[in-house]
């Protein structure tokens, strides 16, 4: 027995330094590969088996409950990333004068329930767009949007009525019918605007708008998507289905950690060249503890970290326990009221986010 609690507590500590790597590589992000993009993410996995230890080893030999309990108090370095106290109610916030709100949704194409007959889905996808009308938003950063809502008008139309007046969506060379990826809609004027297309429905949109006598730049993005198909991997039930499946999550995991980094080189050049108080928001596929994440928050804070409520989850399928949709703004001008994550808003496989924010 004391053989075996040996060879256990050898292998814990080797977990322990694995660990510090892994908070280190979160601290520091030095390295944007793969592979620590891996180790990055593991970091909930990492805590939780750290908390686990803690009753295990106080059972097997007190004294060494102290080394999880210490990676796991260590873990609250990490603590502002994941969870949110000071949140604000479920409705729309009070505006004050000078204050504009930003809102992030990916609408995953106004899909209505796979099941609903014509009827239904005409119900959901207008209830969906009442919503974000009713949300208070003066901006709109939208990914997977189609301009088509099947209720015999155009997305386009709906919105530009209901005082979304500026647009500006993907110049594809091509055009793709009523598809438009990723589009910026403002109540207020856009003066100055340009994009870039990543591939299929990713890439950026920069518009520079005009608010009062102020002008602020959103950079409205989405990022490589992955398409993991979790549901497919969980459902195997013979090894040989897990395996498979898992392989296939392993490819697009590391296909999509390479391609995100390039993407993410372009976003910080707009960034770092823009004149104008910068809010970055849009559906980044990226956790909290990501080389991207990370790096950005460096030179830009986070929304959900400052004015965030509980963990802010925002994806609303398999795994749903991560936060891959984020705002991003320049504290140094601009002041940061209210955020929000919607959470009971379920018509996407994303939740909304929302900011509200003022010039200083």
């Amino acid at each position: 027995m004391k053989g075996i609690n040996k060879f256990l507590w050898f292998l814990y500590q080797c977990f322990v330094c694995y660990t510090l790597l892994v908070y280190a590589l979160i601290l520091f992000v030095p390295f944007d590969g793969w592979l620590a993009g891996f180790m990055m993410m593991s970091f909930p996995v990492v805590v939780v088996i750290h908390l686990i230890s803690v009753p295990v080893w106080f059972l097997l030999g007190r004294k060494k409950a102290i080394l999880p309990f210490m990676m796991f108090l260590m873990a609250g370095l990490f603590l502002s990333r994941t969870y949110g106290f000071k949140g604000s109610g479920e409705g729309p916030p009070k505006m004050e004068k000078g204050e504009f709100s930003v809102m992030s949704y990916n609408v995953h194409a106004f899909q209505p329930s796979p099941m609903a007959t014509k009827t239904v889905a005409q119900q959901e996808v207008r209830a969906m767009k009442t919503w974000i009308i009713n949300s208070g938003a003066d901006v709109l950063c939208m990914p997977e949007y189609y301009d088509r809502d099947g209720i015999k008008s155009n997305s386009g139309d709906f919105f530009r009525q209901k005082g979304y007046r500026y647009a500006r969506s993907f110049n594809f060379s091509k055009p793709r019918y009523d598809y438009r990826g990723l589009v910026i809609l403002s109540k207020f004027p856009i003066v100055a605007s340009r994009d870039t297309i990543f591939e299929a429905q990713n890439g950026m949109i920069q518009a520079d708008v005009r608010i009062g006598k102020d002008t602020v730049r959103v950079i409205g993005l989405h990022l490589y998507s992955m398409t993991l198909g979790l549901s497919k991997l969980v459902s195997q039930k013979q090894m040989d289905g897990i395996e498979s499946e898992g392989r296939v999550t392993f490819r697009k995991m590391k296909n999509g950690f390479s391609k995100r980094s390039g993407e993410f080189e372009r976003l910080k050049r707009w960034v770092d060249q823009s004149p104008y108080p910068v809010i970055v928001c849009g559906d980044f596929n990226e956790v909290p503890y990501s080389y991207i994440y990370g790096t950005l928050r460096k030179s830009l804070a986070n929304s959900f970290e400052k004015k965030g409520s509980g963990f802010g989850f925002t994806f609303n399928h398999l795994p749903y326990f991560i936060r891959i949709d984020h705002q991003f703004f320049n504290a140094a001008r601009l002041d940061l009221s209210h955020f929000k994550t919607f959470s009971k808003v379920k018509f996407s496989d994303h939740y909304p986010i929302m900011g509200t924010y003022v010039v200083k």
